[in-house]
Formats: C-alpha cells, sequence, structure tokens
C-alpha cells in the first residue's frame, strides 16, 4: 500500500498534477466542489447579469435557450440568476418554488431584446398569452418553443422567471436540504469578481 502511494505522488509529480488528481479521485473531490459556475461568457444569445447556475443540471438547458435564441433571432436579457446567501442565512425557511430554483442554480429572470439590443418582450409582455404576441413574432416564437420544452418552465405568477422543471415532485423539504447543501458549497463563489 505505502509503494502504490509512493507511486501516485512521484506520478503526479511528473504530469500535470491537477488533471492527473482530478481522473484518480475525480468522484470523492467533485461531490464537495460548487456546483455553481459561469455559464460560457461568449454565448452572445445571452445579455444582462453574469450567468452563474448550476453546471449539471442548468447549464444544458441554456444550451437549449441558447439554440432557441438563434433560431427565432432574439437575446435573453438576464436581470438575475444563481442567488448566494449569506452564509449565516442558510438556516432560513423559504416557501417558493421560484426563490428556491435561484437558491439552486436552476432559475433565471429574464426579458427579451432584439438583435439591436432594443427591449422586444419584458415582464408584462411575458405574462400575455402566446395568441397575443402576433406583432411580435420573434418573441412569440422564443416562448412557444420554451412552452414545448419539458425539462423547463415559466413561473405561474412571474413569467419572466424560467425554473427548471423537476422530474420527481420533490417536496420543499427535501429542496431546502438541497438548497443548504449548495448555499454551503458556494459559501466561497465571487460573483462578482
Amino acid at each position: 500500500m505505502q509503494l502504490f502511494i509512493f507511486f501516485i505522488l512521484i506520478l503526479s509529480l511528473t504530469v500535470n498534477s491537477s488533471a492527473f488528481l482530478e481522473k484518480i479521485f475525480g468522484s470523492f473531490s467533485s461531490k464537495n466542489q460548487c456546483p455553481i459556475k459561469l455559464y460560457d461568457p461568449n454565448d452572445s444569445s445571452f445579455t444582462g447579469v453574469k450567468l452563474y447556475t448550476n453546471v449539471k443540471t442548468f447549464h444544458p438547458l441554456l444550451s437549449t435557450l441558447s439554440k432557441y435564441a438563434k433560431d427565432c433571432r432574439v437575446k435573453i436579457q438576464i436581470k438575475q440568476a444563481f442567488i448566494q446567501e449569506n452564509p449565516g442565512l442558510t438556516n432560513l425557511k423559504i416557501n417558493d418554488f421560484s426563490e428556491m430554483a435561484f437558491r439552486l442554480g436552476e432559475a433565471i429572470e429574464f426579458e427579451l431584446i432584439d438583435q439591436d439590443k432594443k427591449l422586444l418582450c419584458n415582464k408584462l409582455c411575458l405574462q400575455k398569452d402566446l395568441s397575443q404576441l402576433k406583432s411580435l413574432p420573434d418573441a412569440k416564437c422564443f416562448l412557444e418553443k420554451i412552452s414545448k420544452n419539458s425539462d423547463l418552465r415559466q413561473d405561474a405568477i412571474k413569467p419572466s422567471v424560467l425554473i427548471k422543471r423537476s422530474k420527481s415532485q420533490e417536496t420543499l423539504a427535501k429542496l431546502q436540504e438541497k438548497r443548504e447543501q449548495v448555499q454551503n458549497k458556494c459559501s466561497k463563489l465571487k460573483i462578482n469578481s
């Protein structure tokens, strides 16, 4: 056993040690890493605040949204993404699924802008039924695609909020536990830097 550990140490010194150790011990360390990461800042489909979300559960959905935006000739103006709490507030009880989703990195608040960065569809527009958006075909195109996506949903009360649709009906208590874990793992994340 000591020889094996010695061999690993020597090998890690001669190879790119961080990549090597990540391959060997990655499954152990990833469980303790913050799942919130910056989404591709070069993706021109998104403007607004920096887009920090859950890399495993929400980044794939952002890629889908980016494709929708390009197909429909709109840009997604991000108003809010991951909410990082003060470390002492993780005992706070949250009874709203949207607010919980922001704290899990699985929600965004948005507006739609056109290719010239002019406001196309704001909170009021997003509340309208799709049939009322005939004069805004690009916004209608984007919102129709979202409505057909089984992995996303618009919040019923705040349609400017997109949330990852849960496959299983998770209780607020279970989500509360997940939120505490995410917030604790991401307490050192520097979002505003």
